[in-house]
């Protein structure tokens, strides 16, 4: 199915059509920790052993070409490629024990499970396109049951939607939850001299009289007035499109020069500090995803990957996630703000064999037996590991997690009870989660 899409024309008549928004969080649901969410999609398939849980110790084809390196936090090593970020280390929690089966260690269904906690199902689920009746992604989850008061999105996301060879990555949609909880699409590079949102943009032939008589006439034609009715959705609609804070949100030229610079003068930088004014404007949930930059740029390492790691991937990740951490602790955002880096699965501990897709030169194959996550702020202990990989990073060898768990814990820290459950549009009943929250991590 083509995807949906959230734009100026979807906001007004999605509202039109929006029954009275009922509030489904479960009773006795937990006290949240965290008021947003920052995700950070490192598509492709980060390398854990490249990155946050080197093996130093192993033989070179283990091992790899980079260093490890002492960061902020002991017992919580980098590589020497992440400089900035080894100095935040004291930040950040490194979960090293997520896994799944290797039967899915393709793009699409592991994006699908990294991004709902579910797995997916069917003998196409290597190619299945996204679905209505799909699982939600977490950020559609969070609009769902933790709508925002202020009129901004609940849900947003940068630069764009996820990609995989020229069809779109089933799991960063809605699903079953319904198109009125699809992300808030920005369709531009943020790092672009004239970049705007087309969505918040009012054409020219629309001044305000004429916007505020459309308004007037959808209040006459529905007298249904309720605090959360239509009305109020109505409103909020109008609200996107003649109000300030939204636009002011995503205005990124309105930040200093020295800050842009900070994150990185590329689209990744840039949609990294976006999420920073979304989540301080009152955004829910953001979704920053590794830019759709063609040309097999992603994470996606089988072969040559050590080039392109230090050269390409590595850099303008760790200048970016380590100015997001450093600035939302300076604006007093960070305890209150979760902030997580994930990728649909880690690379293979031999370098150059082919184990669940190919391996080539220099690089490694897919590996979703055990790979790596970051967490940080939302009142979480930095400077730790939870779980441990094996000698080799191939397996858990201490407290192994899946997608599910870690999507339950995300849920849990923003005052969601994962084991909610909710009716679709057809009136059928979902729950949310089937993953335990982390004890370690809530």
């Amino acid at each position: 199915m083509p995807a949906p899409l959230l734009s100026r024309r979807s906001v007004i008549a999605g509202a039109l059509a929006l029954p009275v928004l009922r509030r489904a969080r479960a009773a006795g649901a937990p006290a949240p920790r965290a008021d947003s969410c920052i995700l950070i999609f490192l598509n492709g398939g980060m390398s854990h052993l490249d990155t946050f849980d080197p093996k130093p110790e192993q033989p070179a084809e283990i091992r790899g070409e980079f260093k490890t390196v002492r960061t902020s936090a002991v017992g919580v090593p980098m590589t020497e490629h992440l400089p900035r970020l080894a100095r935040v280390a004291h930040r950040l929690t490194v979960v090293r024990s997520i896994g799944f089966d290797g039967r899915l260690g393709n793009h699409s269904p592991a994006c699908y499970h990294m991004l709902t906690g579910q797995e997916p199902v069917g003998e196409d689920a290597v190619l299945a396109p996204p679905r209505p009746t799909d699982q939600p992604t977490l950020g559609a989850g969070a609009a769902r049951l933790r709508p925002t008061p202020v009129t901004v999105p609940a849900f947003a996301m940068v630069p764009d939607v996820l990609i995989e060879n020229a069809h779109l990555t089933p799991g960063q949609f809605a699903g079953w939850l319904g198109a009125r909880y699809e992300a808030f699409r920005l369709h531009g590079d943020p790092n672009a001299p004239d970049f705007a949102v087309p969505t918040l943009t009012r054409p020219v032939d629309l001044p305000d009289a004429r916007l505020a008589a459309r308004r007037d006439l959808l209040a006459r034609l529905d007298k249904r007035a309720a605090t959360n009715g239509p009305d109020a959705q109505y409103g909020r609609a109008f609200d996107l499109l003649t109000g300030t804070r939204a636009r002011a949100a995503f205005d990124i030229g309105a930040e200093p020069a020295r800050v842009r610079e900070r994150y990185g003068r590329d689209t990744f930088g840039q949609s990294v500090l976006l999420a920073r004014r979304a989540v301080e404007a009152g955004v829910r949930f953001v979704n920053v995803n590794w830019p759709n930059v063609g040309g097999g740029r992603n994470w996606d390492t089988h072969s040559n990957g050590f080039t392109r790691l230090k050269s390409a991937l590595l850099p303008p990740c760790d200048r970016a996630v380590s100015a997001l951490i450093e600035d939302l602790d300076a604006r007093g955002l960070l305890a209150r703000t979760l902030v997580m880096v994930l990728t649909e699965f880690g690379r293979a501990p031999q370098i150059g064999r082919t184990f669940q897709n190919s391996g080539g030169p220099g690089g490694r194959d897919h590996w979703s037996n055990c790979f790596s996550v970051v967490l940080a702020g939302a009142g979480l202990t930095g400077g730790r590991t939870v779980g441990a990989s094996d000698t080799k990073g191939a397996y858990p060898a201490d407290k192994p997690l899946t997608p599910a768990d870690l999507a339950a814990t995300t849920y849990r820290l923003l005052g969601i009870d994962p084991a909610t459950t909710l009716l679709d549009p057809e009136g059928r009943t979902h729950r949310l989660c089937y993953g335990q929250p982390i004890k370690e991590l809530h």
